[in-house]
């Protein structure tokens, strides 16, 4: 595990900042490896980790709104443009961060750093980068909502090009719906039995007819369970990071 960066994304409240400081003191605890953090999200007010580089040196949301008299979104916005600017400078000074492991938390907007210098970082990034999606549990309890954070997950392989792993996460908030979890997430009978259960009308023909593209678009693999307020999962999902590099390509 080298040289390795793990980019963490995630919708809105998916657990990203909480994994990140979690997984990364796991690993710590636990490994020889030297962990390193990086925090690409401008508009926190506070991390829990002791950042190795921070975007919010150089921009944030609410310094963006002060000085440009813009609103939050317009803000945001704009340090999607400032993130995209400076995606070669702000890759460089990752580099250079002597580490076994970077972890990298990303914006709580998913699509700043997917659509505005997420690519192209990962294209300038030294060693070798993992894309973790963060699934937040509550949505994984509805079929559609299961389908719907699968083509994120989808959207993400694509548009960053890299390998991506699914982590089901906030699994302590779902403890008593995980086995449901677990048998739409594995078998395609479930996922479409739930949906024709929980849709209607057009919306449950566009959900079974996505529910039949996606195994067929995503590669096979288990769902890594985790909790990152409790420090749950964090062996299994070390373990499976690992078998990204598996000769044999199974992550099952």
């Amino acid at each position: 595990m080298r040289g390795l960066n793990l980019i963490v994304l995630g919708t809105a409240g998916a657990g990203k900042t909480a994994l990140t400081k979690s997984f990364g003191s796991w690993i710590s605890e636990n490994t020889d490896q030297r962990v390193a953090y990086v925090n690409l999200d401008p508009g926190c007010d506070a991390i829990p980790f002791p950042a190795d580089f921070d975007i919010r040196e150089h921009f944030t949301v609410s310094r963006i709104m002060r000085e440009e008299n813009l609103g939050p979104n317009g803000a945001m916005v704009r340090a999607a443009e400032l993130l995209e600017l400076n995606v070669a400078e702000f890759s460089k000074r990752i580099n250079e961060i002597q580490a076994d492991v970077r972890l990298i938390d990303t914006p709580g907007q998913m699509e700043v750093f997917l659509f505005h210098g997420g690519s192209r970082m990962m294209e300038l990034l030294k060693g070798t980068s993992i894309a973790l999606f963060l699934l937040d549990a509550k949505v994984a309890t509805r079929a559609a909502g299961l389908v719907f954070s699968r083509l994120l997950e989808l959207s993400i392989a694509l548009r960053l090009g890299s390998p991506t792993i699914c982590v089901l996460n906030k699994i302590d908030l779902v403890r008593e719906k995980l086995p449901d979890i677990d048998r739409m997430a594995t078998s395609p009978e479930a996922l479409r039995d739930r949906l024709t259960r929980e849709e209607s009308g057009v919306n449950a023909d566009l959900m079974l007819s996505l529910s039949e593209v996606l195994p067929r678009l995503l590669p096979a693999a288990r769902l890594v369970k985790t909790s990152a307020t409790a420090g749950e999962g964090m062996r299994e999902l070390y373990d499976i990071v690992h078998e990204v590099f598996c000769a044999c390509g199974d992550l099952t």
